[in-house]
């Protein structure tokens, strides 16, 4: 620099030849050139400038033209900040200093901010006035940005981290984040962009009012500069000062870009497998000359969302699959449960809450072995062990114990649950309750064991009845008729005890079924009535027996075998040696006169002593001039029964 000092034509100069320059400016300019730190002196009243080499960087494009020009014309985009304070140094006489000052230095054309710490010093002549300032200091723009960048990066952070959590709608959050992005560069718009094959769909964006809205549009890539936007596609972070100054850019992509209020722009891709996938776009609407840390800083918010919005994407479809899960699990009609690797429940749906007869907060923390019967607990730890080491899903079929002490019959489907380690972190279980099944797996073994026992009683009975038929009868028609009128009762019993299921046959149907051939004389030649009384199935087949035998002698020798004659067979229920009991009454009238049979054959010996054997009680039969009577009368039973 001193060398250039040397060489510079100062006739032009104010300053004039340097062999005239006062005695303080050539102390201070040694000072200066000796220098090692950024030095710059401004001498005279038009404060003309003069620096050594470390101060050159400082000029930057302005230098070799700043040296010996006034500061007014050195500094002109910066002087209504510089200019009031050296005025202040030489009007006051006092130093001045400051950090990190704004500067906005037109750079390459373009105005951009600049930071810096420097310091004005007067230098005085020897009348003791301000002759000159001293001027040293260093650019802190790096410094400044990337600190001011750290703090938005932080900020950055916690607006993505409410992004992901979904605490807020994707779309609000995105746009929040490109906000903070843009007013902190002081964009005219920012966005975030998919890539859709050919298409870019504007996911988020954030503009100053002045620029057209792009939120949720969709453009075609080519029309905004096909060579720039295939970098881009590459991968590669394109950005443009001037789009209209920019070669890559057509007049017609410059037009769309205009459309839109774009001057300056840049855009930052992310990059999955070598190819652009979505990318963050900034615009101004003026020239703007990108730095290094603004086109970093770009890279990083796009990546950053790109992992936001997929993460988001993941917890959403999480949350959606939990929301269902929970619904199914909820809703489902059959027992669903998780147990932790020990046993212990973590919950279970309404449905398993049914089975185990327990509510669902009472769930948590019961285990396997408080809710299993205990005969079948050594067959279901049996099973949990083979599931731990072979994973294979199986099935089981237990009773579940409830809080009262009963239990219920279930089937459960057990499948091994891992943890992200592939340890054995548990099991899901789907139970259905199978107590009706079993019940009804009960009643067909009873009733496959009862009707075994009842076709050998039936079968008993019928030899029965044949045996006693034929000792009675002299002929064999008479046999085959008797014998036939017997089995026919026999019928009829067994098929009202089908239409109760075995269960218990009504009194009334009995002897309805019974009397009911001889009715169809006439609606008064037979009568019956009484309370509902029902008999089990042997005791109705054999009082069945015991009414036919009774019909049978009224068709034959009684009131049935004339045209006049009337049955009547009522029923009630009364006290009876101190118990509750039923009493049937059979009365015949209008008949011929009868007598009492000179031997008891099978009919009367069934009336007076099998239906009395069977139903537990007793019968009185007399043969009155004017007409049989028979009076039963049985004690309540399991056989003899009221509703």
């Amino acid at each position: 620099m001193a060398r250039r000092l040397e060489a510079f034509d100062w006739s032009a100069s104010a300053l004039g030849s340097p062999s005239a320059w006062p005695g303080e400016l050539k102390a201070a300019l040694g000072i200066c050139l000796h220098s090692s730190v950024p030095t710059a002196i401004y001498w005279g009243r038009e404060l003309q400038l003069l620096y050594n080499d470390a101060w050159m960087p400082v000029a930057g494009e302005r230098h070799p033209q700043a040296i010996g020009r006034p500061a007014a014309e050195v500094w002109r985009d910066i002087w209504p900040i510089v200019g009031p304070q050296l005025a202040q140094v030489i009007e006051t006489g006092k130093g001045f200093s400051t950090s990190d000052q704004m500067l906005p230095m037109v750079r390459d054309g373009v105005a951009v901010e600049s930071y810096w710490n420097y310091s004005f010093t007067p230098i005085f002549d020897a009348a003791g006035r301000v002759a000159g300032v001293f001027n040293q200091g260093e650019e802190t723009t790096a410094r400044v940005l990337a600190q001011r960048s750290q703090n938005f990066v932080l900020e950055l952070r916690d607006r993505l981290r409410d992004l992901t959590s979904g605490d807020s709608g994707a779309a609000a959050g995105l746009t929040i984040i490109l906000e903070r992005l843009g007013r902190h560069l002081g964009l005219a718009r920012v966005g975030y962009s998919v890539i859709e094959g050919e298409v870019a769909r504007v996911a988020g964006s954030w503009r100053e009012p002045r620029m057209v809205d792009v939120a949720a549009e969709q453009f075609k890539l080519a029309e905004f500069g096909e060579t720039a936007m295939a970098e881009m596609l590459s991968g590669r972070t394109i950005f443009s000062a001037d789009v209209a100054a920019d070669a890559r850019f057509s007049e017609a992509a410059v037009a769309n870009l205009r459309r839109f209020g774009v001057r300056a722009n840049a855009i930052a891709p992310v990059v999955r497998d070598g190819r652009a996938i979505a990318f963050l776009f900034m615009d101004d609407d003026k020239p703007r000359r990108w730095s290094p840390h603004e086109l970093d800083l770009a890279r990083e918010t796009a990546e950053r969302i790109w992992v936001a919005l997929d993460r988001a994407e993941t917890m959403a479809r999480l949350r959606e699959n939990e929301r269902r899960f929970a619904a199914i699990f909820g809703g489902a009609g059959v027992g669903l449960s998780e147990v932790d690797a020990h046993g212990a429940f973590i919950r279970i749906n309404e449905s398993m809450a049914r089975i185990l007869g327990r509510s669902l907060d009472e769930a948590p923390g019961l285990t396997i072995n408080e809710v299993t019967h205990p005969d079948d607990l050594a067959l279901t730890y049996r099973k949990l062990a083979e599931a731990r080491e072979t994973g294979e899903p199986y099935s089981i079929e237990k009773r579940y114990l409830r809080p009262d002490g009963s239990h219920v019959w279930a089937l459960t489907n057990v499948t091994r649950l891992l943890d992200d380690a592939g340890r054995v972190s548990g099991f899901f279980s789907v139970t259905t309750d199978v107590g009706e099944r079993k019940e009804q797996e009960r009643i067909r073994a009873w009733l496959l064991a009862e009707l075994n026992h009842r076709v050998k009683n039936n079968l008993a009975t019928v030899q029965a009845l044949a045996h006693q038929t034929r000792a009675t009868t002299v002929s064999v028609d008479e046999f085959e008729r008797v014998f036939n009128a017997r089995l026919m009762a026999l019928s009829r019993a067994h098929n009202l005890l089908m239409r109760e299921t075995w269960t218990s046959a009504p009194l009334a149907d009995l002897v309805g079924a019974t009397l009911a051939p001889y009715g169809l004389d006439g609606p008064d030649r037979v009568a019956s009535g009484g309370p509902d009384v029902r008999l089990a199935p042997t005791a109705a087949v054999t009082f069945s027996l015991a009414l036919h035998e009774l019909a049978t002698n009224a068709a034959k020798f009684g009131a049935l075998s004339r045209p006049e004659g009337r049955v009547s067979v009522t029923w009630s229920v009364e006290e009876l040696a101190g118990r509750t009991g039923v009493r049937i009454a059979w009365r015949e009238g209008g008949g011929p006169s009868v007598e009492a049979p000179r031997r008891r054959g099978f009919g009367l010996r069934l009336i007076e002593r099998g239906a009395p054997s069977e139903l537990g009680g007793e019968a009185r039969l007399e043969f009155a001039p004017d007409g049989v009577a028979c009076v039963f009368q049985f004690p309540l039973s399991q056989k003899v029964m009221l509703p």
